[in-house]
């Protein structure tokens, strides 16, 4: 599937887990989650997560990947897995983080309706909010990223707000 139509399976794999954490993971080789952060380019979607089950502030970070740098990977998950582990072995740092979004991708429904977008976190013990206001100290008239605070008691007008958009539950995950 790799080679024949430009794949990555470990890509695949960790995008279903991402996607599906209902699903029985358990058992001998139990995976809990990944490193990988789903995001969105949609602003109506990132505002359903942000508004989803709030009570107080809530908050819709918005990020200018451009700004990181080259920062979207084509090269493939396994290779990445392997170099993370080879670095993280000899005491390195892993690395900035990483946005995967593959030219071919097996179509997940609740992927393609959350319009996702994937970050790899790459070092674990560190706030990705954190990494890039580091890295914005060392840029000129860049920001990565924005962070919007929904005030507390706006969760009713913004799930109205919503509900016209038909940005529901039911269309985020769908059953397949």
């Amino acid at each position: 599937m790799e080679t024949s139509r430009g794949i990555d399976p470990w890509f695949e794999f960790m995008k279903r887990v991402q996607q599906h954490p209902d699903e029985g993971h358990d058992g001998p080789f139990c995976l809990k989650g990944t490193n990988i952060l789903d995001w969105t380019k949609s602003s109506d979607v990132a505002l359903y997560f942000a508004n989803d089950n709030r009570a107080g502030d809530g908050a819709v970070f918005v990020s200018d990947s451009t700004a990181t740098g080259k920062t979207l990977q084509v090269v493939p998950v396994g290779s990445i897995l392997d170099k993370m582990h080879q670095d993280g072995n000899a005491g390195k740092a892993l690395g900035v983080p990483l946005m995967f979004h593959p030219e071919h991708q097996i179509l997940n429904q609740r992927a393609k309706n959350q319009q996702a977008i994937y970050f790899a976190q790459m070092e674990l013990r560190v706030d990705l909010e954190v990494i890039w206001r580091e890295q914005e100290k060392w840029l000129e008239d860049e920001t990565i990223v924005i962070k919007l605070v929904l005030p507390s008691g706006t969760e009713t007008q913004v799930n109205e707000y919503l509900l016209r958009k038909e940005i529901t539950a039911g269309f985020l995950f769908p059953m397949s």
